[in-house]
C-alpha cells in the first residue's frame, strides 16, 4: 500500500508550473509562426508586385504595338478597297462574255437565234433570255432538254411555239378514216372526188413566187431576219445561280467601310438594295445593246 506523504497544495503548485510553461512555449510558437507567416506573405506580395509591374511594361508595349498598326491599318485601307475595287469592275468586264459564251455552248443548231440577253435578278442569282426560231414540235422539246444541262442553272421556260404539226381530227360523216391534217386544213373527205377537189383546193391554196417573208431574200443584209415559213419565234428563259450584278464605285469610295466592300446589295458599305438600273457604276445588267446575237441570218 502507497502513502501519500505530500501535502495537496504541493502537487497542485507544481501541476500549474508545468502549464504556465506549457503555455509560454505554445505562445512563443504561434508568435513565430506568426512572424515567419508575415515574412513569407510580404516576400509574395513583393514578388507580385514586380510581376505586375513587368507584365504592365508588357501590356503598355503591347499597347504602343498595336496603336501603331491600326494606324498603318487605317492608312492602308483606302487604297486596299480601291484595289479590290479595281480588280472587281476589271473581272466584271468579262463576266457577260463569259455566261453567253458557256451557254451559247449548249444551244443546237437548229435553234436560230436573234437576241440574247442576261440581267441579274439578286445575290448569286441571274436570268438569260434568248430569242430565236425552230421548225418542229420536237426541236421545241429538245431544245428544253438542251437548257437544262447549262450549268448553274436553277429552271427553264420556254413560250411561243405556235403548233402546225399534223393531227388526227375527230370523225365525221365525210371522213371516216381520220386522215392527219393541218391545224389550218379541212378535213379530207373519203370519197375519191371529194377528196381530189379538196387536195386541188389545198395546193391552190399554196403560196406561189416570191414571198418576202420575214425578210428573206432582200439585199439588206443589215435587216434582222424573222421566222420563215411554218417556223415560230421561240422564247427561252434560264434562271441561274450566278452573281452578275455590277460593282458601284460610288457607293464602295463613298462607304469608306472595309476593303471587301464593292458596293453591290447586301455587301459591307453598299446602299439598302442598291440602285437598280444597269450601266458603268451601277447595280443592274450589262451595258445597252449588249448581249445581241446576230442579225437572224
Amino acid at each position: 500500500m502507497k502513502l501519500n506523504l505530500l501535502p495537496t497544495d504541493v502537487s497542485k503548485a507544481g501541476a500549474s508550473t508545468v502549464a504556465w510553461i506549457v503555455s509560454g512555449l505554445m505562445v512563443l510558437a504561434s508568435v513565430a509562426a506568426a512572424g515567419g507567416m508575415a515574412v513569407v506573405s510580404a516576400g509574395s506580395l513583393e514578388s507580385a508586385k514586380q510581376a505586375a509591374a513587368d507584365k504592365m511594361q508588357l501590356a503598355a508595349d503591347a499597347k504602343v504595338t498595336a496603336d501603331q498598326a491600326e494606324k498603318q491599318i487605317a492608312e492602308v485601307t483606302v487604297i486596299d478597297r480601291n484595289q479590290k475595287l479595281s480588280i472587281a469592275m476589271d473581272e466584271h468586264n468579262r463576266k457577260y462574255v463569259d455566261l453567253y459564251r458557256d451557254i451559247l455552248r449548249y444551244v443546237p443548231s437548229y435553234y436560230r437565234i436573234t437576241s440574247m440577253t442576261a440581267a441579274p435578278t439578286g445575290e448569286n442569282a441571274s436570268q438569260v433570255i434568248l430569242t430565236g426560231q425552230l421548225q418542229s414540235f420536237r426541236q421545241y422539246a429538245d431544245l428544253a432538254i438542251a437548257m437544262w444541262k447549262v450549268p448553274d442553272v436553277v429552271s427553264v421556260s420556254r413560250e411561243g411555239y405556235a403548233v402546225i404539226d399534223p393531227v388526227v381530227p375527230a370523225l365525221s360523216e365525210t371522213d371516216q378514216t381520220g386522215r392527219a391534217i393541218r391545224p389550218d386544213e379541212a378535213p379530207v373527205p373519203d370519197d375519191w372526188e371529194g377528196r381530189m377537189n379538196a387536195l386541188m383546193a389545198q395546193a391552190a391554196a399554196q403560196p406561189q413566187g416570191f414571198q418576202n417573208a420575214s425578210g428573206f431574200g432582200t439585199q439588206n443584209d443589215l435587216e434582222a431576219r424573222g421566222p420563215m415559213p411554218q417556223w415560230s419565234t421561240v422564247t427561252m428563259r434560264l434562271s441561274l445561280a450566278r452573281e452578275m450584278r455590277t460593282p458601284d464605285p460610288r457607293a464602295t469610295i463613298l462607304s469608306g467601310g472595309s476593303a471587301g466592300a464593292l458596293g453591290v446589295p447586301g455587301a459591307p458599305g453598299a446602299p439598302a438594295g442598291g440602285p437598280a438600273s444597269s450601266g458603268f457604276g451601277q447595280v443592274g445588267g450589262p451595258p445597252p445593246g449588249g448581249g445581241r446575237g446576230g442579225a437572224g441570218r
